[in-house]
Order: structure tokens, then C-alpha cells, then sequence
């Protein structure tokens, strides 16, 4: 994700994304607070992800790069620092760290996806990570659309790759 931050441009910032509601300037905004609310879960705080949407934020002035670096350093440091079978409180319900961080994991790679679309960059997963947000979201699939995190599933080949797979689940046309 850094690396397609780093390529956002700032006549970029009002380009529409393949996530209908947001352009590219309220995708990058949820993007970092994806990574503050996945923290503070993780630190024992109940966490609000109505503050995940609240968007319409101009970009930090350090920069959006180096703000997803210093957010997903924290994350990565407390997730280094406790068992990922531990059981967090979550919004969501009581889960296991690791299953809770399947979730902003599964929403920062689709959503990497959605910048690189609308900025031309390269729309290319890791197919570890698409496999591992494929695995995990097709378990969560109908309980995140009805919370409206997704839209209905656009069909796409029994042949296509896990990465076109994953888009497909999520609502977008690889």
C-alpha cells in the first residue's frame, strides 16, 4: 500500500474510485484511520468505526505516506507484542486478535486496489494476500454486506484468479 500512496498525485485527489461514495482523497483518510481503529482495538480501547468514515479530511500535511507508515508501524508493533489467540473486544463482538485483524487487512488490500484503479497505477495483488482476505471474507461475506461494507457480488469466472475472485466477492469489476 505505501508504495501506491507514495504514487498519489495531488491532482489525483477528486478522481472518482470503484468505491462509489468515496474519490481518492476520502479513500486515502479511510485508509489511516482503518489503521488508528485497528490499533486502538488491539490496545483494549472499544474503538469506533464510524470514525473509519469520517473522511472528508484534507490530507495530513506530513503526507498520506508517511502517515500509513507511522499508523501501520504501531499496529505491527502491538500486534508483535501480544498472542494473536488472544480474544479482543471489538465492535464486531468478542474475536480473536488475529481473526479481528483479518478485517482491516481484507479492507486496506481492497481498498488499495480501489486507489491504484483510480490513480493508473498497477492494480496487482500479492496473491498470498488476496488468498488469505478471500479465505477469511468469504466467512464474513453476507454479514458485511448487510452492514453495507459491500455491494452484491459481481460474478466472475470459476477460472478467474484469486485476486479477480476477491474483487469480484467485494462488488467490483476486476
Amino acid at each position: 500500500m505505501l508504495p501506491k500512496m507514495a504514487g498519489i498525485k495531488a491532482d489525483q485527489l477528486s478522481l472518482p474510485t470503484p468505491c462509489s461514495e468515496w474519490n481518492v482523497q476520502s479513500l486515502i483518510n479511510h485508509n489511516l484511520r482503518v489503521a488508528v481503529f485497528a490499533n486502538s482495538v488491539l490496545n483494549g480501547a472499544p474503538g469506533d468505526p464510524g470514525e473509519m468514515f469520517s473522511v472528508a479530511d484534507p490530507i495530513p500535511t506530513e503526507g498520506a505516506e508517511a502517515v500509513l507508515r507511522a499508523n501501520t508501524a504501531a499496529v505491527l508493533a502491538t500486534a508483535k507484542s501480544m498472542d494473536m489467540a488472544t480474544t479482543v473486544e471489538t465492535p464486531f463482538g468478542p474475536m480473536p486478535a488475529g481473526g479481528f485483524l483479518m478485517i482491516p487487512m481484507g479492507d486496506l488490500v481492497i481498498h488499495n486496489w480501489d486507489l491504484s484503479k483510480a490513480t493508473g497505477q498497477s492494480t496487482d495483488m500479492d496473491s498470498g494476500l488476496a488468498e488469505a482476505c478471500f479465505g477469511f471474507l468469504s466467512q464474513a461475506i453476507e454479514g458485511a454486506r448487510q452492514g453495507g461494507f459491500f455491494g452484491s457480488e459481481v460474478q466472475v469466472p470459476i477460472t478467474a484468479s484469486i485476486q479477480d475472485k476477491l474483487l469480484g466477492m467485494s462488488g467490483r469489476t476486476p
